[in-house]
């Protein structure tokens, strides 16, 4: 009797913990499956880098913001902002250097706060997500990433205020660490 009773208790707890694991992912796909990852379609255009470009930097004129809040999809630490679904920029980086920066400059950098707050999220091109509020400063956000890898990358441009709240500014990338928001 108690063999099997504690057979039981193991089997349910094993079933228990199976059926956590496969919501828990599904939670996680449903989120991500919100924002267009690895597609072909962005708002503000799309080009093309190779290791050592010149003009360093690169600029692209964006308008950040939309309606979608990536606090709730658990993309990673300091993934946050209402972007689209769409991602505003898309890279395509070939013959990687050994350092990629991306940072966003609002145009009005003496707007209040709430209307120049920004946020960049970034799936490079092995599906790794790397966010950022405030890491350039002045409320300008900034991303590194050492070795980065050759391919695409997607790039959104969130605002940190809400949906209903659009910056317009310009998304740098570059290869040099002297260059900053």
């Amino acid at each position: 009797g108690i063999m099997l009773k504690n057979k039981k208790i193991l089997f349910a707890a094993l079933g228990l913990l199976g059926a956590g694991l496969i919501f828990g992912y599904q939670a996680q796909s449903e989120a991500q499956a919100s924002l267009r990852i690895g597609g072909r379609q962005s708002n503000f255009g799309q080009g093309q880098l190779n290791g050592g470009f010149m003009p360093d930097p690169s600029t692209v004129n964006i308008r950040s913001g939309g309606n979608l809040d990536t606090r709730s999809m658990n993309l990673g630490a300091g993934c946050r902002g209402h972007v689209t679904a769409n991602p505003d920029y898309i890279l395509r980086y070939n013959r990687p250097a050994g350092f990629l920066r991306f940072y966003f400059r609002p145009n009005n950098q003496s707007a209040p706060r709430n209307q120049r707050d920004t946020t960049l999220l970034i799936n490079d091109a092995r599906g790794r997500w790397h966010c950022n509020d405030d890491g350039g400063g002045n409320f300008n956000p900034m991303v590194d990433i050492a070795n980065p890898p050759g391919g695409q990358y997607d790039v959104w441009v969130g605002t940190y205020d809400g949906s209903g709240q659009y910056v317009d500014g310009v998304l740098s990338i570059t290869e040099l660490r002297s260059n900053r928001p």
